[in-house]
């Protein structure tokens, strides 16, 4: 199958594939070109991160992001959708959350786990929250 391209482009190849060594054939640096030029058009190369999601302190939640918390040996989910945690069909916030599927009051860093979208590990809340270094004093 032969592709056409114009004669300055082909004069431009060659030109650039003699500069470098002939390293790879004609026809290979045009593969590359088109798959380069195929990633570049592709719609989902376009995906924007995702603007809408819950900040909680320093760890940004986006939107599909999916909570998890156990509670007497039962997992309870929920999910962010837009700007908020849903739980329930509730707008709540990660404690609000911990403490309705547990009924007591529980710390959410320590009894959240998190499945951020496009992920297939779930993390703890608190192995992504930093914490603020303490200064010493000045002697």
């Amino acid at each position: 199958m032969a592709l056409p391209v114009s004669l300055e482009i082909y004069q431009k190849l060659v030109s650039a594939s003699v500069r470098t060594g002939f390293r790879q054939e004609i026809w290979e640096i045009g593969a590359a070109a088109i798959r380069e030029w195929l990633s570049r058009h592709n719609p989902e190369s376009f995906q924007m991160p995702s603007l809408s999601g819950y900040q909680w302190k320093n760890v940004f939640l986006p939107d599909g992001t999916l909570l998890r918390t156990i509670f007497n040996g039962r997992n309870f989910h929920c999910r962010v959708e837009g700007d908020a945690i849903i739980y329930n069909g509730e707008k709540v916030s990660p404690c609000g959350f911990v403490n309705a599927a547990g009924g007591v009051r529980r710390n959410a860093w320590k009894s959240t786990w998190i499945l951020f979208p496009n992920s297939s590990v779930w993390k703890s809340a608190e192995s992504l929250r930093t914490k603020k270094k303490s200064r010493k004093p000045a002697t």
